[in-house]
């Protein structure tokens, strides 16, 4: 069963002081992930996104569309990338989102509903 892991993150805490070393940290964290994915024999996918503020939202309502700039929500957490799992359970995808390193912030787990066809 496929699981999209959703990374939402604060990218405030970049910014400080420490910023540079936690992004180093943050980033050795997801390589470590990719090759336990890889040693487990779990197929993944994932990929980083750049900053909302490069994000453009389609809108739809009842027919009238209309485009925006910006990210879908206002928060201070953005989605920042994802992984896509192949996995047998929930319980198994919440063991792998438990060591995404995100610094504040969480990652959302929703199956993937297959298309037919």
């Amino acid at each position: 069963m496929q699981f999209v892991l959703m990374i939402n993150e604060d990218n405030s805490v970049y910014g400080g002081p420490d910023g540079s070393a936690l992004i180093e940290a943050t980033l050795a964290g997801h390589m470590k992930l990719a090759e336990d994915l890889v040693a487990a024999g779990v197929p993944f996918s994932g990929e980083r996104l750049k900053s909302a503020d490069t994000a453009t939202t389609v809108r739809s309502d009842h027919g009238t569309v209309t485009i925006h700039d910006g990210p879908f929500a206002e928060t201070h957490e953005e989605l920042g990338g994802f992984y896509v799992i192949d996995v047998a359970s929930l319980d198994e995808a919440l063991e792998w989102a438990k060591r995404i390193p995100v610094p504040k912030g969480a990652v959302e787990v929703r199956p993937i509903w297959a298309m037919e066809g």
